[in-house]
Protein backbone atom coordinates (compact mmCIF):
# COMPACT_ATOMS: atom_id res chain seq x y z
CA UNK A 1 0.00 0.00 0.00
CA UNK A 2 1.16 3.38 -0.52
CA UNK A 3 0.97 6.12 2.29
CA UNK A 4 -2.30 8.38 2.13
CA UNK A 5 0.41 11.76 2.96
CA UNK A 6 3.73 11.36 1.24
CA UNK A 7 2.89 8.25 -0.90
CA UNK A 8 6.20 5.83 -0.22
CA UNK A 9 4.76 2.50 -0.12
CA UNK A 10 4.42 0.46 3.23
CA UNK A 11 3.27 -2.47 4.36
CA UNK A 12 0.43 -2.84 6.89
CA UNK A 13 2.78 -4.17 9.67
CA UNK A 14 4.85 -0.83 9.82
CA UNK A 15 1.77 1.59 8.37
CA UNK A 16 -0.56 3.76 10.73
CA UNK A 17 -4.37 3.20 10.19
CA UNK A 18 -5.39 7.09 9.70
CA UNK A 19 -9.27 6.94 8.28
CA UNK A 20 -10.75 5.11 5.99
CA UNK A 21 -12.93 5.88 2.85
CA UNK A 22 -15.91 3.58 1.75
CA UNK A 23 -14.70 1.41 4.80
CA UNK A 24 -11.47 1.18 2.55
CA UNK A 25 -8.61 1.63 5.43
CA UNK A 26 -6.06 4.84 4.64
CA UNK A 27 -2.38 4.25 6.44
CA UNK A 28 0.63 6.57 6.80
CA UNK A 29 3.51 5.05 6.43
CA UNK A 30 4.71 6.86 9.81
CA UNK A 31 3.27 8.45 12.75
CA UNK A 32 4.79 11.68 11.56
CA UNK A 33 2.73 10.98 8.36
CA UNK A 34 -0.05 10.53 10.57
CA UNK A 35 0.35 13.55 12.07
CA UNK A 36 1.03 15.81 9.60
CA UNK A 37 -1.78 14.27 7.44
CA UNK A 38 -4.08 14.92 10.41
CA UNK A 39 -2.94 18.53 10.54
CA UNK A 40 -3.44 19.54 7.08
CA UNK A 41 -6.72 18.58 7.76
CA UNK A 42 -7.37 20.53 11.05
CA UNK A 43 -5.41 23.78 9.07
CA UNK A 44 -8.41 23.75 6.38
CA UNK A 45 -9.61 27.38 6.20
CA UNK A 46 -13.29 27.18 8.22
CA UNK A 47 -13.92 30.88 8.82
CA UNK A 48 -16.66 31.21 6.64
CA UNK A 49 -19.19 28.90 8.38
CA UNK A 50 -21.17 31.40 9.33
CA UNK A 51 -22.88 32.81 12.73
CA UNK A 52 -25.51 30.82 13.35
CA UNK A 53 -25.33 26.85 14.44
CA UNK A 54 -28.08 25.40 12.64
CA UNK A 55 -28.82 22.85 9.58
CA UNK A 56 -26.54 24.99 7.18
CA UNK A 57 -23.65 24.74 9.65
CA UNK A 58 -23.74 21.39 9.73
CA UNK A 59 -24.17 20.74 5.94
CA UNK A 60 -21.40 23.24 4.87
CA UNK A 61 -18.91 21.92 7.69
CA UNK A 62 -19.45 18.17 6.36
CA UNK A 63 -18.79 19.60 3.18
CA UNK A 64 -15.60 21.36 4.58
CA UNK A 65 -14.67 18.04 5.90
CA UNK A 66 -15.07 16.22 2.84
CA UNK A 67 -12.87 18.79 1.24
CA UNK A 68 -10.24 19.19 3.74
CA UNK A 69 -9.64 15.35 3.70
CA UNK A 70 -9.46 15.37 0.22
CA UNK A 71 -7.22 18.20 -0.09
CA UNK A 72 -4.94 16.42 2.51
CA UNK A 73 -4.22 13.29 0.20
CA UNK A 74 -1.02 12.57 -1.64
CA UNK A 75 -1.61 13.85 -5.10
CA UNK A 76 -1.41 10.40 -6.54
CA UNK A 77 -4.18 8.83 -4.23
CA UNK A 78 -6.96 6.81 -5.94
CA UNK A 79 -9.00 8.60 -3.99
CA UNK A 80 -8.47 11.98 -4.55
CA UNK A 81 -9.72 11.06 -8.71
CA UNK A 82 -12.24 9.01 -7.54
CA UNK A 83 -13.56 12.19 -5.47
CA UNK A 84 -13.02 14.52 -8.69
CA UNK A 85 -14.46 11.98 -11.11
CA UNK A 86 -17.95 12.19 -8.54
CA UNK A 87 -18.09 15.82 -8.36
CA UNK A 88 -19.34 15.85 -11.75
CA UNK A 89 -22.65 14.73 -10.66
CA UNK A 90 -22.42 17.15 -7.77
CA UNK A 91 -21.23 17.62 -4.55
CA UNK A 92 -24.28 16.20 -2.57
CA UNK A 93 -24.11 13.03 -4.82
CA UNK A 94 -20.22 12.65 -4.17
CA UNK A 95 -20.82 13.08 -0.84
CA UNK A 96 -23.79 10.04 -0.70
CA UNK A 97 -21.49 7.85 -2.67
CA UNK A 98 -17.98 8.18 -0.65
CA UNK A 99 -17.94 7.70 3.15
CA UNK A 100 -15.15 8.95 4.96
CA UNK A 101 -14.43 7.61 8.72
CA UNK A 102 -11.94 8.42 11.09
CA UNK A 103 -12.53 6.76 14.01
CA UNK A 104 -9.53 4.59 15.28
CA UNK A 105 -9.37 1.31 17.07
CA UNK A 106 -5.86 0.95 15.83
CA UNK A 107 -3.44 1.09 19.52
CA UNK A 108 -0.87 2.56 17.63
CA UNK A 109 -2.76 5.53 16.19
CA UNK A 110 -6.01 6.22 18.82
CA UNK A 111 -7.63 9.61 17.03
CA UNK A 112 -10.74 10.99 15.79
CA UNK A 113 -9.84 13.60 13.20
CA UNK A 114 -13.72 14.09 12.49
CA UNK A 115 -14.36 15.79 16.04
CA UNK A 116 -11.44 17.59 16.22
CA UNK A 117 -11.95 19.39 12.86
CA UNK A 118 -15.80 19.38 14.26
CA UNK A 119 -14.76 21.41 17.22
CA UNK A 120 -12.44 23.54 15.28
CA UNK A 121 -15.67 24.25 13.24
CA UNK A 122 -17.24 25.30 16.20
CA UNK A 123 -14.54 27.74 17.29
CA UNK A 124 -14.72 29.56 14.04
CA UNK A 125 -18.51 29.95 14.53
CA UNK A 126 -18.08 31.38 17.99
CA UNK A 127 -15.32 34.02 17.10
CA UNK A 128 -17.72 35.31 13.56
CA UNK A 129 -20.22 35.66 16.74
CA UNK A 130 -17.91 37.31 19.16
CA UNK A 131 -17.19 39.36 15.33
CA UNK A 132 -20.48 40.35 14.86
CA UNK A 133 -21.11 41.81 18.63
CA UNK A 134 -22.84 38.65 19.88
CA UNK A 135 -20.52 37.85 22.59
CA UNK A 136 -23.36 35.81 24.49
CA UNK A 137 -24.22 33.41 21.46
CA UNK A 138 -20.81 32.80 21.41
CA UNK A 139 -20.56 32.14 24.92
CA UNK A 140 -23.01 29.29 24.65
CA UNK A 141 -20.83 28.11 21.94
CA UNK A 142 -17.90 28.00 24.10
CA UNK A 143 -19.38 26.90 27.06
CA UNK A 144 -22.10 23.69 25.85
CA UNK A 145 -20.04 22.55 23.02
CA UNK A 146 -16.26 23.34 23.73
CA UNK A 147 -16.36 23.25 27.46
CA UNK A 148 -14.22 26.61 27.12
CA UNK A 149 -16.06 27.56 30.62
CA UNK A 150 -13.11 29.70 31.02
CA UNK A 151 -13.53 32.05 27.78
CA UNK A 152 -17.26 31.88 28.23
CA UNK A 153 -17.03 33.29 31.66
CA UNK A 154 -14.74 36.08 30.30
CA UNK A 155 -17.33 36.51 27.67
CA UNK A 156 -20.22 37.45 29.95
CA UNK A 157 -18.20 39.33 31.77
CA UNK A 158 -17.27 41.41 29.20
CA UNK A 159 -21.01 42.12 28.37
CA UNK A 160 -22.01 43.19 31.89
CA UNK A 161 -19.56 45.33 31.90
CA UNK A 162 -20.80 47.03 28.84
CA UNK A 163 -24.08 46.85 29.56
CA UNK A 164 -23.07 48.86 33.41
CA UNK A 165 -21.13 51.31 30.82
CA UNK A 166 -23.90 51.92 28.68
CA UNK A 167 -26.43 52.76 31.79
CA UNK A 168 -23.66 55.25 33.20
CA UNK A 169 -23.74 56.77 29.69
CA UNK A 170 -27.62 56.91 29.57
CA UNK A 171 -27.57 58.62 33.17
CA UNK A 172 -24.63 61.04 31.74
CA UNK A 173 -26.44 62.30 28.96
CA UNK A 174 -29.07 63.03 30.89
CA UNK A 175 -27.42 65.38 32.60
CA UNK A 176 -25.93 66.86 29.49
CA UNK A 177 -29.44 67.44 28.03
CA UNK A 178 -30.75 69.17 30.94
CA UNK A 179 -27.35 71.30 31.36
CA UNK A 180 -28.85 72.54 27.36
CA UNK A 181 -32.24 72.67 28.79
CA UNK A 182 -30.97 74.85 31.50
CA UNK A 183 -28.78 76.75 28.83
CA UNK A 184 -31.57 77.83 26.37
CA UNK A 185 -29.23 76.64 23.77
CA UNK A 186 -29.73 74.67 20.66
CA UNK A 187 -26.91 72.29 19.04
CA UNK A 188 -26.63 70.38 15.68
CA UNK A 189 -25.80 67.42 15.39
CA UNK A 190 -24.84 65.30 12.13
CA UNK A 191 -25.82 61.27 12.14
CA UNK A 192 -22.59 59.35 11.20
CA UNK A 193 -24.84 57.46 8.65
CA UNK A 194 -26.58 59.98 6.45
CA UNK A 195 -25.35 63.57 7.62
CA UNK A 196 -29.26 64.74 8.62
CA UNK A 197 -29.09 67.53 10.70
CA UNK A 198 -30.79 66.56 14.27
CA UNK A 199 -31.66 69.48 16.54
CA UNK A 200 -31.05 69.24 20.37
CA UNK A 201 -32.57 71.55 22.38
CA UNK A 202 -35.03 72.00 25.35
CA UNK A 203 -37.57 69.00 24.47
CA UNK A 204 -34.86 66.90 23.23
CA UNK A 205 -35.10 63.33 25.14
CA UNK A 206 -32.59 60.30 25.22
CA UNK A 207 -34.69 58.21 23.54
CA UNK A 208 -35.13 60.74 20.39
CA UNK A 209 -31.38 61.03 19.69
CA UNK A 210 -30.86 57.08 20.15
CA UNK A 211 -32.66 56.90 16.33
CA UNK A 212 -32.03 59.24 13.60
CA UNK A 213 -35.57 60.83 12.27
CA UNK A 214 -33.92 60.95 8.56
CA UNK A 215 -32.53 57.71 8.10
CA UNK A 216 -33.93 55.46 11.01
CA UNK A 217 -30.44 54.06 11.62
CA UNK A 218 -29.43 53.85 15.56
CA UNK A 219 -27.10 55.95 16.81
CA UNK A 220 -24.49 55.03 19.32
CA UNK A 221 -24.79 57.07 22.93
CA UNK A 222 -21.56 57.18 23.34
CA UNK A 223 -20.75 59.40 20.68
CA UNK A 224 -23.75 61.56 21.01
CA UNK A 225 -22.56 62.11 24.84
CA UNK A 226 -19.16 62.93 23.89
CA UNK A 227 -20.30 65.64 21.18
CA UNK A 228 -22.50 67.42 23.93
CA UNK A 229 -19.40 67.30 26.67
CA UNK A 230 -17.21 68.95 23.43
CA UNK A 231 -20.39 71.49 22.62
CA UNK A 232 -20.74 72.55 26.41
CA UNK A 233 -16.83 72.48 27.40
Amino acid sequence: MRCLYCGKRCCEKCAVYVLSVDFEYKWACSKQCAEKFEQKVLNYPLKDVGTELDDEFDSHVNELWYEACINALHKDDPTRANWFRLLKYGKNYAMRIMHIDSKSSNGKHKTDLHDKFWNRALLALARNMEAVGRPLDAAIIYEKHLKMYEKARELREKQRQVTVKKVDIVVNLNELLQQVKNGGIVVIYRCPHCGGKLKIGKDTSVEALKVCEYCGSEIEVMEIADFLKTALS
